[in-house]
């Protein structure tokens, strides 16, 4: 093979397609990125926060004065840190599940991941001091909640996503797994069935407590899926993956030692999911600070959202009048 059509031939060397996803462009971090990107968001929220709050109290309208109802000055408030925020949202993130789960749901586990994939995203892009969780996760058939009440957002949150609606799930690449492994020699055979099958609602519940983490941010959904199995029964993860290399014939032999420190690595993520409980306390404790330090702009109960509204509105009405004059004729056909 000559120079030419050897450089041809890597050229199109054919990529995996999870790497041609949005998903792993646009959705995936290293562990310093992630803490600086939500570090940067929460420091910007503040500020801006902070500057809206002394409008508020310098608005007024018919029904109130300057500066009243307001407990404490913007600079004495003690804002959301990203802590604050991400057991916020972990906190909604198992609601999500929940409401998944119930009767009058019953969604598919597709949608339960996907719904909470999509929380985690949107709070890349904002903060619960700007959109709290709980108007976020709205769907219109929980009770008392309206379509008006999710039409409001669906624009913000499918623009925050970047209109990048596609999620790659580890419960699927489990489950590809999970087929995989039947075809083990060790696995033949009936015995082989009922030991999977036993394992199956274990891995599925580790990724389960796994979406409340940013593991999906950090690993490939087959990284963590493997990890899951490999919590499970890693005898047989051990045998499986010895296979996969030997298939690969490579000089020298593949070694499997860096993929084992990261399913280590993504194995003691899920266990502690699991085992960490959602301290309730805690996020009432958040929430409770979080009254005072919401972003009035996007609060329709506050003073500066009503007047920004009304100048919305106004401005609309002129624009309105400056086309279509009074007494002028409208007849689009006269």
């Amino acid at each position: 093979m000559n120079v030419k059509n050897q450089t041809k031939e890597q050229a199109t060397v054919r990529q995996p397609l999870y790497e041609l996803s949005t998903q792993f462009r646009h959705w995936r971090f290293s562990q310093s990125g992630l803490e600086l990107a939500r570090r940067e968001l929460n420091e910007g929220a503040v500020g801006r926060v902070k500057s809206k709050l002394e409008e508020e109290r310098n608005v007024e309208t018919p029904s109130t004065e300057p500066g009243t109802g307001m407990i404490e000055e913007p600079s004495q408030i003690e804002y959301l840190t990203v802590q604050d925020e991400l057991e916020l949202v972990t906190f909604y993130l198992s609601k999500i599940s929940q409401l998944c789960r119930a009767s009058i749901f019953n969604f598919p586990e597709t949608v339960e991941a996907t719904a909470m994939s999509y929380l985690k995203r949107f709070y890349l892009r904002n903060t619960c001091m700007d959109y709290h969780p709980k108007n976020i996760i709205f769907a219109s058939r929980i009770p008392k909640t309206t379509n008006e009440d999710v039409l409001a957002l669906e624009f913000l949150v499918a623009q925050s996503l970047k209109f990048q609606f596609k999620v790659h799930h580890s419960h699927l690449a489990a489950r590809g797994i999970y087929l995989d492994l039947q075809m083990c020699p060790s696995l033949q055979g009936q015995a082989g069935i009922n030991q999977l099958t036993q394992a199956w609602p274990e891995v599925c519940g580790l990724l389960r407590a796994g979406r409340l983490t940013d593991l999906e941010f950090l690993w490939t959904p087959s990284q963590i899926a493997c990890a899951a199995w490999w919590i499970v029964d890693k005898p047989i993860i051990e045998i499986w993956l010895k296979l996969k290399s030997d298939r690969l014939l490579t000089t020298p032999p593949l070694t499997l030692n860096p993929l084992i420190d990261h399913l280590d690595s993504i194995s003691q993520n899920l266990n502690n999911a699991k085992l960490k409980p959602i301290d309730k306390d805690r996020v009432t404790a958040v929430d409770r600070r979080l009254r005072f330090c919401r972003n009035p702009e996007k609060d329709p109960n506050s003073n500066l959202f009503k007047i920004r509204k009304a100048q919305i509105e106004n401005d609309s009405i002129v624009k309105h009048h400056e086309k279509y004059p009074v007494g002028a004729n409208h007849d689009p056909f006269s």
